[in-house]
């Protein structure tokens, strides 16, 4: 019977997501010098529990993922952005819809944590397709592999 339900990565995922964006907040909403190392100890966890999620994806399917966090971090910034700093009267009366802190930092941490999710997946996009990934060969293995053949 095949299994059903949200498969093991989502939940590691969304907590991933979650942590980040609290990083996010921690660094923006609190005004105290100690913010840096909480918040920078959060975003490191979530990034690299987002990251784990697509540790056994080949390049192709890292390719997409890449895609679709950039496309996740556009929708997110795109609120984030009229609220924040809209330049017509238009983009000012949409940006009053989400006006406040509170609404603000959410924004912000949500813009912040997709963006940080999208360049961590690019970067495990380029080593893949470099060839530093988990059950491939280094680049030097390959190397040496290629010369014996010769």
């Amino acid at each position: 019977m095949p299994r059903t339900g949200l498969s093991p990565s989502v939940p590691r995922l969304v907590g991933g997501v979650v942590l980040v964006a609290a990083g996010v907040t921690v660094n923006a909403g609190f005004d105290s010098p100690l913010r840096m190392l909480p918040a920078l100890l959060l975003i490191a966890v979530g990034i690299a529990s987002v990251t784990s999620t697509a540790r056994e994806h080949g390049p192709g399917r890292l390719r997409n993922g890449a895609k679709r966090w950039w496309l996740l971090a556009l929708a997110a910034f795109v609120p984030y952005g009229l609220a924040t700093a809209p330049d017509t009267e238009s983009a000012a009366a949409v940006g009053d819809a989400f006006a406040g802190p509170v609404v603000g930092t959410a924004l912000e941490a949500v813009a912040g944590a997709m963006v940080l999710c999208a360049v961590s997946m690019t970067v495990l996009y380029g080593f893949a397709r470099y060839g530093i990934h988990p059950g491939r060969p280094t680049p030097e293995e390959r190397v040496l592999t290629d010369r014996t053949d010769d």
